[in-house]
């Protein structure tokens, strides 16, 4: 199967701007504050399976899902657009990503989803795949995630090179990306409605 670089390229960026993880860094960095030294990597590690395994799940799934609840492709894009424009406007305002991370026994659920792999990137992949097929989506999830994975690991040196407010500056300029994405994606969604309506 003839695989677009240039899509998987886009798709990939647009995936890591998306799931935004040096707007996490915060968030992750609390959590990582109660944490053994020994132990971060574990952490992260764990971390990145769940979102390696929310990555893959919906989308090899996502499309059944939609079909199971008699939604449209289009009518995901719509939405989509708008979560997205929400949580693009909220970390704008905020400079950090729009989810409350509390240390304990399950910190797994909440730094991999939602802080990393929210509806935003839930809802694009199942566009994606719609879109370009679930071979080069699931590249480009892939692709996303090594980077993403990097990050994480390399969040307490970024944090303390770069410092709080470059982090946070960082994270509002991510957040006008992701505010493109999703003005393309409610035009997208929209112009698809009408056509078929």
């Amino acid at each position: 199967m003839y695989l677009d670089v240039n899509i998987l390229l886009s798709l990939s960026v647009q995936l890591y701007a998306i799931m935004d993880p040096v707007a996490a860094i915060p968030q992750f960095m609390r959590v990582l504050e109660d944490v053994e030294e020994d132990d971060v990597r574990s952490v992260v590690n764990k971390t990145a399976i769940a979102i390696f395994s929310l990555l893959t799940i919906f989308t090899l799934f996502g499309n059944y899902i939609l079909s199971l609840f008699g939604i449209s492709i289009s009518s995901l894009r719509v939405a989509g657009g708008v979560i997205l424009m929400g949580v693009a406007l909220d970390t704008l305002i905020t400079g950090h990503k729009p989810s409350k991370v509390e240390v304990g026994e399950y910190i797994i659920v909440p730094l991999a989803t939602p802080l990393i792999v929210g509806p935003g990137t839930m809802t694009l992949l199942i566009v994606s795949t719609g879109v370009y097929g679930v071979l080069t989506t699931l590249i480009a999830a892939y692709i996303a995630f090594v980077a993403v994975y990097i990050t994480l690991l390399l969040s307490p040196i970024i944090l303390r090179l770069t410092g709080p407010t470059f982090v946070n500056g960082l994270g509002r300029f991510m957040s006008l990306i992701i505010a493109s994405f999703a003005v393309e994606m409610l035009v997208g969604g929209v112009r698809e409605l009408l056509m078929i309506h």
